[in-house]
């Protein structure tokens, strides 16, 4: 009966996602986004869950890549490729360029399949990921197209086709790629001094990102994964200098 509570858990996040995608041909935007945070919140929760219950199973396992394949791979590639609509209807006028160009930000979801499916097997991401998470780079892509909204410079940036085949370039790129990042995962099982040095990258990513998130919104929220992209970065790279030393 344990198992149960982090697989419903889980559901409840799929259905997030699907809730989600509805929205996100209704070009209700914001909707969308709100969902897909509710999505992150379940997956969040299903995990923790399951590690309190310590209800592991192989179908938790199975089930929370599914879900996550809708909420963090479909949902931003579809919010993509309405914005490149939206951005250039036009181009439905070339018949294969424009298929081919309308089709290209649904690599996000073939691309979060790969990295999912990557993570899965991968016996060296239990305390870190090799590669953007899914979440990180759905809830990127997201609040960039909701912060497109109030800012006007993002929006010239970002509704344009050529910007938006080299976000999807990127941020595919970023999900296979070998560059450890950091766990969120506070390790709470030490002694006070302990659990400030163990987690201190932790803490100082989580106090910017409040900080840009409280000051710019939506806009805070895609800075924050820049960020946590930029401290993996360097932590890869002070660390690989350490090593040589």
């Amino acid at each position: 009966m344990k198992k149960i509570i982090p697989n419903a858990i889980t559901s409840l996040n799929l259905l997030s996602g699907c809730l989600a995608l509805v929205f996100v041909f209704k070009d209700d935007f914001m909707t969308a986004a709100y969902f897909l945070l509710f999505a992150v919140l379940f997956d969040f929760c299903d995990g923790l869950f399951a590690r309190i219950l310590h209800a592991y199973s192989k179908l938790g396992l199975e089930l929370d890549s599914l879900a996550d394949l809708i909420s963090f791979g479909v949902v931003p590639a579809a919010m993509l490729h309405r914005v490149l609509v939206k951005s250039n209807d036009d181009l439905l006028s070339i018949p294969i360029f424009g298929i081919l160009i309308y089709g290209f930000p649904f690599m996000i979801a073939v691309f979060s399949a790969l990295r999912l499916a990557k993570f899965n097997i991968d016996e060296r991401q239990h305390e870190m990921f090799l590669g953007l998470p899914t979440p990180a780079n759905a809830i990127f892509i997201v609040a960039t197209v909701i912060a497109a909204s109030k800012y006007q410079f993002i929006h010239d940036i970002l509704y344009n086709e050529i910007s938006i085949v080299i976000l999807t370039i990127a941020m595919s790129a970023l999900m296979i790629c070998e560059l450890p990042m950091f766990s969120l995962k506070v390790k709470f099982n030490e002694t006070g001094k302990q659990i400030l040095e163990k987690n201190i990258t932790q803490i100082i990513f989580l106090v910017i990102s409040l900080i840009f998130i409280i000051l710019l919104g939506f806009a805070g929220i895609s800075l924050s994964i820049i960020l946590y992209i930029l401290i993996s970065t360097i932590k890869t790279i002070l660390k690989n200098k350490t090593n040589k030393l």
